[in-house]
């Protein structure tokens, strides 16, 4: 449509923030520069970005999430008029450090779609998985995780996500296809 989002996961130390775009008339103008509210040197918010009618999600891979270091999130922002307001923070429920969470982003309506490619799955490491969250009012709730049927270490599930209504797709950029 006429709004766009842009990452820039360097800026503010590394911090990173997010920037929103309208279109009027042929011509972009910076409407919001969305940042985490709790956002700290180092997270890389605005790695991978999503956007769905007045929903942004924003990824922050290397966030820190209690004592686990690069767990990553996710922050989703809601627009009400021309205002951005943080409406959520997306974890895994299952999340340790170094998993890479929101390194890739995806959005449809009121489900999310989040890329973790250097979580372990079993005794797979960087197998990768992507996690499902979906809206319910302004409240976010994980819905499943996904994982390859076939998945094997370093597959990195989750390097890249898509998703439009009820169908997901995601990449696996170290999975080895026959020989």
């Amino acid at each position: 449509g006429d709004t766009a989002l842009v990452g820039a996961l360097k800026s503010n130390g590394g911090q990173g923030s997010a920037y929103v775009f309208i279109r009027s008339n042929n011509t972009w103008g910076q409407q919001a520069k969305l940042t985490a509210s709790d956002g700290a040197a180092g997270d890389n918010f605005g790695c991978s970005v999503a956007l769905s009618g007045d929903t942004a999600l924003v990824g922050a891979t290397n966030d820190g999430i209690g004592a686990n270091m690069f767990q990553g999130s996710a922050y989703v922002f809601a627009r009400n008029g021309t205002i951005w307001a943080q409406q959520a923070k997306l974890t895994a429920s299952d999340g340790v450090g170094g998993d890479a969470f929101g390194y890739s982003v995806a959005l449809s309506g009121n489900t999310a779609l989040v890329g973790v490619y250097r979580d372990d799955v079993g005794a797979n490491t960087y197998q990768g998985s992507a996690y499902v969250f979906t809206r319910s009012g302004a409240t976010w709730t994980q819905q499943q995780q996904l994982v390859a049927s076939d998945g094997a270490a370093v597959d990195s599930f989750g390097y890249s996500v898509a998703i439009s209504g009820d169908t997901a797709l995601v990449g696996a950029t170290g999975s080895n296809v026959g020989a």
